[in-house]
């Protein structure tokens, strides 16, 4: 989506917005699990695993899961389409692994990666073996 049509002053929370609205009642849907939120300068990624039954929050900073990737987009015409997109398949299990790792063991997902500054954070995974 268009990073532009997230608040600047908190994008975890109007990306949250975002997926109450695709996915209404969420939070209470075991099979609906808001995993990253990846916000460059155009475009903002929100990474939802949906029916996913082995996410282990304890080793998913180290096994690279191949995600099958599909991007839902609203078309003018036709509203809400989901297309496969087998090419991100990889990078996107990479992106979400160093995003679990560089969040630590204190976070909980949805993890926030937002490039339009410099992030410390001050309890990375792979500081514990």
């Amino acid at each position: 989506m268009s990073t532009k049509s997230l608040d600047s002053q908190d994008y975890r929370l109007s990306a949250t917005g975002v997926v109450s609205e695709v996915f209404p009642g969420w939070e209470n849907d075991p099979r609906v699990l808001p995993v990253a939120f990846d916000v460059w300068e155009e475009r903002t990624f929100i990474v939802v695993d949906i029916n996913h039954q082995d996410y282990d929050f304890d080793t998913a900073h180290k096994i690279k899961k191949v995600f099958p990737v599909y991007v839902l987009r609203n078309g003018k015409k036709r509203g809400w389409a989901l297309i496969r997109w087998p090419k991100e398949d990889g990078p996107l299990g990479d992106r979400v692994m160093d995003l679990h790792n560089a969040h630590g063991w204190d976070a909980k997902p949805p993890f926030l990666g937002d490039h339009h500054s410099r992030i410390v954070h001050a309890n990375p995974r792979n500081l514990r073996k």
